[in-house]
């Protein structure tokens, strides 16, 4: 059960990354792309464009686990604080933040590495768990 565990939260984590890349680079893509058609002297926003649309990336990616999570819901996993409730908007920017940054990543998420049910560094401090949903 573990492992499959491990699996499927690893599985859910990496699916909610491209959702919210893909999201954010369609939405990009088709802004550069009617700059360019339909506004050439605006051409140079080109490069605010794409900042914008990787603040919202990571933005959406933050604020994943706001109602539980969206691809872990896919996946019939959800994470619930001690009241057994979702972790909220707070919550989820607390959770998810040290996933954004190098180094702290690894360390965070190391425990899930070594065995699926166990809690992430983040998720112990706040009483956040992730658990299999009915």
């Amino acid at each position: 059960m573990s492992a499959s565990l491990r699996r499927a939260r690893i599985f859910a984590c990496l699916l909610d990354a491209l959702i919210c890349v893909a999201l954010a680079d369609a939405g990009a893509l088709a802004l550069t792309a009617a700059l360019w058609l339909w506004l050439p002297a605006a051409r140079g926003l080109t490069s605010w464009v794409w900042l914008a649309a990787g603040a919202g990336a990571i933005a959406g990616f933050l604020l994943r686990d706001v109602h539980g999570g969206r691809a872990r819901r896919w996946l019939a996993l959800e994470a619930i604080d001690r009241d057994g409730k979702p972790p909220g908007l707070a919550g989820s920017i607390r959770r998810n933040l040290p996933l954004v940054v190098p180094i702290w990543n690894i360390w965070d998420a190391w425990p899930l590495l070594s065995d699926g049910a166990a809690q992430r560094r983040a998720d112990r401090r706040r009483g956040i768990r992730v658990v299999a949903s009915a």
